[in-house]
């Protein structure tokens, strides 16, 4: 068997950190070219890849002349929030299948425009909800699935962080579409609903406000994005606080907080409970809190976070070659940008709105 033709879109931080160097690791995947607009960029990540591989690596300056002019099976799509969806379609319509960074979209309409690509093309297009492919959450999944929390009636995530508002074009609402909610709200509110089942959405209350916005504090690391666009956080458009109580059809109810910066305790890994009515679960501790015989009982799972981003490539890869739907979907991802875009809808009103889809 052949190994897949990969390419990489935008060759910023995180294609860097978890896409190239694990596409690298996979024995089923030739990696071949990328798409990097900025030249400094593109011409080092090129020079780096190709000492490290036995072939020359091409190098475009645009998504579309790489899909055009490469032989490809697979892309990743690892570049700002505002373009997803308009490469993943380009993308997909090329014949490629799909890795997509999350958020998936920033809007309903443009959602469904990805989902109905990929349902025509029938090609897998799976959504980096990087946490879904953790050890511990892996581990957690299945007392889930046993029956272990039984009927799960509420959720809590958050992730909080004191000082880490990343530098770049993160804070441009127009290229991120939101702040900590697109950043780092749309993993913990993607896990914690997928760790619910997967409820249904009907009412969203959000709150998001832009608090502390672009202070500076010394000895204080923070991601940068790679890309020169807004370096210096001149542009502070989206909130740096997200707050949300959303409503699913079952009755269940889920709590979200995050933000990019507060003043209180810092408390950056992501946080989630899940009560049930016969057990609840936490991560960050992995946690099983049932009953037994009429007493307590607390079963912690000693399984770390693992190597998440290689899992992720690993069964992106795994669900082309087996023609498998992979753990994250593209219709969750629509699902989950359905309550992203009524969360901020909610903030502008000021009032419980409802989830349409």
């Amino acid at each position: 068997m052949k190994p897949l033709r990969v390419g990489i879109i935008g060759t910023g931080s995180i294609a860097q950190m978890a896409h190239i160097p694990n596409y690298l690791k996979n024995p089923h995947v030739d990696l071949v070219a990328i798409a990097e607009p900025d030249e400094g960029i593109r011409s080092t990540v090129q020079k780096e890849l190709t000492d490290k591989t036995d072939h020359e690596i091409a190098a475009y300056a645009d998504a579309t002349s790489l899909l055009r002019q490469a032989t490809l099976d697979a892309v990743s799509i690892a570049t700002p929030n505002m373009s997803h969806i308009d490469l993943a379609v380009q993308a997909v319509d090329s014949g490629c299948h799909v890795l997509l960074e999350k958020p998936m979209a920033l809007t309903r309409e443009s959602a469904d425009r990805l989902a109905d690509a990929a349902a025509r093309h029938q090609t897998v297009v799976m959504v980096g909800q990087s946490h879904r492919y953790r050890n511990d959450v892996s581990a957690l999944k299945r007392f889930i699935d046993d029956g272990a929390l039984g009927h799960v009636y509420h959720a809590e995530a958050r992730m909080i962080r004191r000082r880490g508002t990343p530098t770049g074009w993160f804070t441009d609402k127009e290229w991120a579409g939101g702040g900590p909610l697109m950043d780092i709200g749309v993993h913990a509110l993607d896990l914690s609903w997928w760790l619910m089942g997967k409820p249904v959405p009907v009412r969203v209350s959000g709150h998001l406000t832009r608090a502390i916005g672009a202070d500076h504090i010394d000895f204080n690391g923070r991601w940068t994005a790679k890309m020169p666009h807004n370096q210096d956080n001149a542009i502070f458009t989206t909130e740096d606080f997200a707050a949300a109580f959303i409503r699913f059809e079952d009755g269940a109810t889920l709590n979200l907080t995050v933000s990019w910066a507060i003043n209180g305790p810092q408390d950056d890994g992501l946080k989630v409970t899940i009560y049930g009515d016969k057990g609840g679960l936490t991560l960050d501790p992995a946690a099983i809190y049932s009953s037994e015989h009429h007493v307590l009982t607390n079963t912690v799972i000693p399984v770390g976070t693992g190597p998440m981003y290689q899992n992720e490539i690993d069964h992106f890869v795994e669900c082309i070659l087996e023609q498998k739907t992979p753990r994250s979907p593209v219709a969750d991802g629509r699902t989950v940008a359905q309550m992203l875009v009524a969360i901020a809808e909610s903030a502008d009103r000021g009032e419980e709105v409802a989830v349409r889809r």
